[in-house]
């Protein structure tokens, strides 16, 4: 009964813990998705379809790889978002860089 005590005791402090470690993690996210999609909407043009693919948030970067429809063309664009401590998130780049086709009439 201790051994199963002292068990339940540590896989309880295992899954807490990052939880409560991990509580920015969920305002970044969300943030930098902001962020990227705004950005990749913009560069992309009109007629451009934004969808998020998936999400990594490491210690001072957030990933956000997004699915991007244009001419009924899919392209993958993937935007990394840093934070230097104490500051607001910032795109660092975005891959590959998008530009959009302006037609001279």
């Amino acid at each position: 009964m201790k051994n199963f005590l002292m068990s339940a005791m540590a896989l309880t402090a295992v899954l807490v813990i990052p939880n409560v470690a991990s509580a920015d993690d969920v305002a970044d996210r969300s943030q930098a998705i902001a962020l990227c999609r705004a950005e990749v909407t913009a560069q992309a043009g009109e007629g451009a379809s934004v969808r998020l693919d998936q999400v990594q948030v490491r210690p001072r970067t957030v990933r956000v790889d997004f699915d991007l429809w244009r001419n009924n063309r899919l392209q993958n664009v993937r935007c990394d978002v840093t934070r230097a401590r104490g500051q607001e998130l910032t795109i660092a780049s975005i891959t590959p860089a998008l530009q959009t086709a302006s037609i001279a009439r």
